[in-house]
């Protein structure tokens, strides 16, 4: 019995660490999406204010214009946290 369990694991462990060197490879060939027309514009931040992502190298998909500046963010959740207190996130920047 416990070598089963063991050998189980051990399967486990080997088809895990697989799939995450696939996904891996996977992820940097789809950072960012050049047919997505948000990437193609140019943002006065380069992070994400909320999350901290960097939008250059993942994309963006949603935008905000606050004080005469395009600002890009990774999701919806992020740009709307930056609304509600926009000073706040520039003074960070």
């Amino acid at each position: 019995m416990r070598k089963s369990i063991v050998i189980l694991l051990a399967v486990l462990a080997i088809s895990c660490h697989k799939k995450e060197e696939e996904m891996a490879g996977t992820e940097a060939s789809k950072l960012v999406e050049p047919e997505n027309p948000l990437n193609k514009l140019k943002y006065d931040n380069e992070v994400d204010f909320y999350c901290k992502m960097d939008i250059k190298k993942h994309g963006v998909s949603d935008t905000a214009h606050y004080k005469g500046k395009l600002y890009g963010f990774c999701a919806k959740t992020c740009k709307d946290k930056f609304l509600k207190e926009p000073e706040k996130y520039l003074q960070e920047k």
